[in-house]
């Protein structure tokens, strides 16, 4: 009986609250119901997997990013063409990390879709209630010398802006831990390109991200999102939140969660991922090398300055917070030299116009940043295994624990 009292006072004082307020329930639930049947998209097959997400098997000419006005004619580029194929085969990325304890993780749909579907992954009631509250930004446009700004903190590697070189990719193999992250914070590992002045930046991003108010719970996810600015106002989003990013896997859906993630001083799961410009095509191709699969891309259409190339690419841990305390990243500790210990990226490679293949940056095209609570280091070319590499992570904490 104590049960059902409290669940009738809680209802009771939820839509009093609302009637209060002045909000009708039914026409906030109305509108909801309208924004999710204009998204929805016909489903030839439905998967549930074991994380309990729900994703809808889509034709792929069918699906939600076309309805993007820039992409109304687009035709889908269904695999990246043969010249970036060729290049990417004379790259060294898909090698395993030399020890035991290094483990290519798996991810992805185990059947995934039929043929000519792409996996979408379903958008809920709930879904739209937080996407609609004030969240965070879905872009980090701006790799400033203190790595510090708008609640985002990071640290990494970034290259030299004012060297004037162009990129046509840039890639890693990324250790995967599951930070803790609270609802109005992120922490993430990410790989990044840029082009065009500020006000009118375009920008790319992948890697895995733990996001509690954008998927709904805390786990470490395989993540992209993509932003345009235009004076002021911005185009893009993460995922597929929004119309912009074509998917083209039938296994790996954007969002998708790890099943492995690494302990501190055990095993460490890691995962190959790369973002290239397609030399024929101009679109912005995403790929995770471990299995050799390309995910799906972003059409050179959505932007102005990256359609022609990078004039930046940076490789690190980022978080963010709306309060003074910051998210652990990483492994959450920082333990200089210790690859088992604090999180990596190893195999970083950019891709440049002309180049054969995808190869380290040179040692003077790149700079170290860190912030408040965070580190990076022991950043180096190793070997033709590891390539170059290195650490970044730290506690987080408050602005006083972190002096």
């Amino acid at each position: 009986m104590k049960v059902t009292i409290l669940g009738i006072v809680t209802i009771f004082l939820v839509v009093w609250g609302n009637a209060v307020e002045g909000r009708d329930l039914s026409d906030e639930d109305s509108i909801l119901e309208t924004q999710l049947k204009n998204i929805s998209k016909r489903a030839i097959k439905t998967i549930q997997t074991e994380y309990g997400d729900t994703y809808d098997c889509v034709h792929v000419y069918e699906q939600p990013s076309l309805d993007h006005p820039l992409l109304k004619h687009h035709v889908v580029q269904m695999k990246p063409s043969a010249a970036l194929e060729k290049t990417l085969k004379a790259s060294k990325m898909t090698t395993s990390l030399y020890s035991v304890n290094y483990n290519p993780v798996k991810i992805g749909l185990e059947d995934g879709c039929p043929i000519g579907t792409v996996p979408i992954r379903r958008t809920t009631k709930e879904d739209l209630i937080r996407t609609e509250s004030d969240s965070p930004q879905p872009f980090f446009n701006d790799p400033a010398l203190d790595a510090t700004g708008n609640g985002y903190q990071y640290a990494g590697i970034v290259t030299r802006t004012d060297s004037g070189k162009v990129y046509h990719g840039a890639g890693a193999r990324l250790d995967i831990y599951n930070p803790r992250a609270e609802n109005e914070q992120i922490s993430a590992a990410v790989i990044m390109v840029l082009a065009g002045p500020q006000g009118k930046r375009g920008g790319i991003r992948t890697g895995w991200m733990v996001n509690p108010h954008l998927y709904g719970d805390s786990r470490t996810r395989f993540f992209t999102s993509w932003t345009q600015e235009d004076n002021g106002k911005a185009d893009g989003c993460y995922d597929l939140t929004c119309p912009g990013f074509i998917q083209t896997s039938t296994l790996v859906p954007l969002g998708a969660p790890f099943s492995n993630v690494s302990q501190i001083g055990g095993v460490q799961y890691d995962v190959s991922m790369l973002i290239s410009k397609d030399p024929e095509s101009g679109n912005w191709w995403l790929m995770i090398l471990d299995d050799d699969k390309p995910i799906g891309y972003w059409p050179k259409t959505l932007f102005d300055s990256l359609s022609r190339g990078a004039n930046a690419a940076l490789w690190a841990g980022l978080v963010y917070s709306r309060s003074s305390d910051s998210p652990p990243m990483g492994s959450g500790v920082y333990q200089g030299g210790s690859f088992v210990h604090t999180c990596y990226m190893a195999q970083v490679v950019v891709g440049k116009p002309g180049d054969a293949k995808f190869s380290p940056p040179d040692a003077d095209e790149v700079l170290v940043q860190q912030s408040r609570c965070y580190k990076a280091g022991d950043n180096s070319y190793v070997d033709e295994n590891w390539l170059y590499r290195f650490l970044f992570g730290g506690p987080g904490g408050s602005q006083q624990s972190c002096k």
